[in-house]
């Protein structure tokens, strides 16, 4: 990746947004000294897994932590009352 260094959490954000495997928009990217850290929330293991890819690709020699949670959506939430 040829872009400045303090664009490349940008750049990784717009891949992951724009990546059909992922398509994610709320996650957060941070790069440090050979690492990249991702973080937010996603629906499937999958898409966690496929951050994790897309993130590879881009910095093949970067640590890659992926921190992201799997919460997955439409399951009921515990604190509706019951009718």
């Amino acid at each position: 990746m040829s872009k400045r260094p303090d664009y490349v959490p940008e750049h990784i954000r717009e891949r992951l947004i724009h990546d059909p495997r992922v398509a994610e928009q709320d996650l957060k990217v941070e790069v440090q000294e050979g690492r990249v850290l991702l973080g937010g929330n996603v629906a499937t293991p999958q898409i966690r897994d496929r951050i994790t890819e897309v993130a590879r690709e881009l910095l093949p020699d970067y640590q890659i932590v992926n921190e992201t949670t799997v919460v997955p959506s439409g399951e009921p939430d515990d604190e509706e009352p019951v009718s």
